[in-house]
This record gives structure tokens, C-alpha cells and sequence, in this order.
């Protein structure tokens, strides 16, 4: 099946988008149930119930339970149609405040994500900051076992987080193109923050898409090959990327900190890896500092969409890219040559906080 003459890119609000997505489900003559047990052969997560809430309001859904709902409603072919103009909706309701960016915040309520778990949604201020900010649900949406939870969190507890906690001098935190003295006008930067263990004001609760796979999120994992053993930034499904929530937060001459906060391990900078092993991998390090340049990212748009971004690390040519050009879920992301490749392109999608 395919949509037809149904043009999600079409849809000028939310409202539209999902009245699309009512067609789509008439379309396919299915129920509810049908939709679930559809989502489940195919290796998705969409309850009944979750599949009706979304018909039923008038916010976007989350971009995999979008993409669970199109699959089991026979249209596999039109997920990332679909995803696409999810994603330029979502920028018009909350666009990021990014260098170059020509969108700005509205002034309307930011849309409440649909529930994955296909749970009731609390619609109000305190539960949707419940949603995106308690680190104990954002842990719990990953499945882990509980007795993995305990244990991180008594290491916490005692010091011991799984994260790296070098600061700027250690080994493997190289400064890529030296300190940053100074913003591109020639005036002085900041002085060194230690941004740890907080998350300032004006951070920005996001996730970072892949152009090419908005389904995969920018989330903790591991090197495939084995050979660094600390976590690392790779692409996962989304519906799987949290924990860590990622933020961005702004320093100075327009640049910007990519901030993980777990609920472990607590906040931490992703930095750029400059030994081996794992060298060029982006990895979080509690020690964040304006001074250490391999922390700083700018965000340049992208030609090929006005809403994407190519990440930039400071006082270097390089760029952000997928290693080897992977696709493959779990590919890591490391700092590379920039090139035109789609493997360099990003999406920023903010997420309402309450």
C-alpha cells in the first residue's frame, strides 16, 4: 500500500498532519488491535492504545511512534514522506535557536509528545516536565533491568560512573585546534566554565537526527570494534536514545556544547576523542570548559535543507560524520574530513520540556 493522493508534506499545522494520518488508517481498514499486532510482527513497539491517542490530539507524535504507526498501517514505503514533514512541523512549533537558522520560537504551547509505552498522557505543565525531565522514567524507557539501574546509581553514588572524568589536561581530551581565546569578532571568550554538574537555563533539550535515518537518534553506545571500552556517540533508534537526553547548550562565538545528562552518571560534554585508541570518537566527559575546544560544535546549516545542520567542531575544517558512511544502527559518530556526503547532515529536532 502507499498513501495516494495523501501528501503529508502538504500539511501547514499539526491539526493537518494528523487528520492525514486519520486517512492513512482509514485507508488501511484496519483496527486498533490489527494496527498493534502489525507493529509487533514487524519489530515495532505501538500499543493499541497509543495508536489511538495519536488520532485523537492534536500534537505530533514522537517520530518512532510515527514511524511504527505508518509501517502497520501498510505504508513502509512513505515513513521517511512522513517523517520529513514531521519534522518540519516540529520545527515551526519549536525551531531551534541555531547560527544561521531563519526560524525562531512561536509563542504557542509546545505539542505533548504521545506516549510510547501506550500509557495515559498527562496533558498537564507538571507532567509533561515529569516526561522529559525525570531521569528515572527516561531510564526506564530503555528497558533496562532494574538491578543494572541500582547498580549505576550507587556508583554514581560513590564516584565510580561508567563516564569519563578527565579534565581538560588528561589524556585522550585533545584541544583540536588549540583553546578557544577568542569569538570570531576578535573579542575575548568567556572565561573557563566548569559546566558540571548542572545543566544551565539556556540549554536546549533536543535530539540530533541523521538527515537520512530521522527514525536513528545520536545516543550513547559502544565501539563496534572493540577497541575503547568507554561510551561513545553512535546512531540508535530513537525510541532506544534515552537515556542520556541530550541539550544544547550555548557558549560563546556562537558555539555550542552537546550536553548528555544520565541518570547515573549525570551531565557530561561530548568531547573528541585525539588518541587511540578511539581517536576522533565523540565520548562524554564530565569536565566541560569553553577553553577546550574538542567540547565546542557549531551548527552550520546544511544546502541541501534548510532546516539541516553540517556540526562543526571549533578551530578545525572538519565535520561530524557516521563512520565508514555506515547506515547500520550503532554506527559511531566521529569527526572526519567534511565532505558532501549524506552521512554529515543533520536534523536538530528540540523537545518541549513542559
Amino acid at each position: 500500500m502507499t498513501t495516494g493522493e495523501l501528501r503529508p508534506d502538504d500539511a501547514s499545522d499539526p491539526a493537518e498532519f494528523i487528520e492525514l494520518l486519520r486517512d492513512l488508517k482509514e485507508r488501511s481498514r484496519l483496527t486498533y488491535r490489527q494496527l498493534e499486532q502489525r507493529a509487533a510482527a514487524s519489530g515495532d513497539v505501538l500499543a493499541r492504545s497509543t495508536a489511538a491517542d495519536i488520532l485523537r490530539r492534536s500534537s505530533l507524535p514522537r517520530p518512532e511512534v510515527l514511524a511504527a504507526f505508518v509501517r502497520a498501517c501498510g505504508a513502509p514505503d512513505q515513513v521517511e514522506t512522513w517523517l520529513r514533514a514531521r519534522h518540519r512541523l516540529a520545527l515551526g512549533t519549536y525551531p531551534p535557536t541555531l547560527p544561521g537558522s531563519e526560524h525562531r520560537p512561536t509563542d504557542g504551547p509546545p505539542a505533548d509528545p504521545a506516549p510510547v509505552d501506550g500509557g495515559p498522557a498527562d496533558g498537564t505543565a507538571a507532567g509533561s516536565a515529569a516526561l522529559e525531565q525525570t531521569t528515572g522514567a527516561r531510564w526506564l524507557a530503555r528497558r533496562t533491568p532494574l538491578a543494572l539501574l541500582v547498580v549505576g546509581v550507587l556508583l554514581a553514588a560513590l564516584g565510580l560512573g561508567f563516564w569519563i572524568q578527565r579534565t581538560n589536561g588528561d589524556e585522550g581530551a585533545g584541544q583540536l585546534g588549540g583553546p578557544a581565546t577568542s569569538t570570531p569578532d576578535g573579542s575575548p571568550t568567556a572565561p573557563e566554565v566548569d559546566a558540571s554538574p548542572t545543566i544551565a537555563p539556556d540549554a536546549r533539550l533536543s535530539q540530533i537526527h541523521p538527515a537520512r535515518s530521522p527514525q536513528l537518534c545520536l545516543s550513547e553506545g559502544r565501539d563496534r570494534t572493540g577497541q575503547y571500552p568507554s561510551e561513545v556517540a553512535v546512531q540508535r533508534p530513537c525510541v532506544d536514545a534515552t537515556p542520556p537526553d541530550t541539550y544544547l547548550e550555548p557558549a560563546a562565538g556562537g558555539l555550542y556544547f552537546i550536553k548528555w545528562n544520565h541518570p547515573a552518571h549525570g551531565p557530561g560534554c561530548l568531547t573528541i576523542r585525539s588518541d587511540d585508541p578511539g581517536r576522533n570518537l565523540l565520548e562524554p566527559v564530565v569536565k566541560c570548559s569553553e577553553a577546550n575546544s574538542a567540547q565546542l560544535f557549531r551548527f552550520e546549516p546544511a544546502p541541501s535543507a534548510p532546516t539541516s545542520y553540517r556540526i562543526r567542531p571549533s578551530g578545525t575544517d572538519l565535520c561530524v560524520g557516521l563512520r565508514d558512511d555506515d547506515t547500520e544502527v550503532s554506527a559511531e559518530a566521529h569527526v572526519e574530513p567534511c565532505t558532501d556526503g549524506a552521512d554529515q547532515v543533520f536534523l536538530v529536532d528540540p523537545r518541549p520540556t513542559g
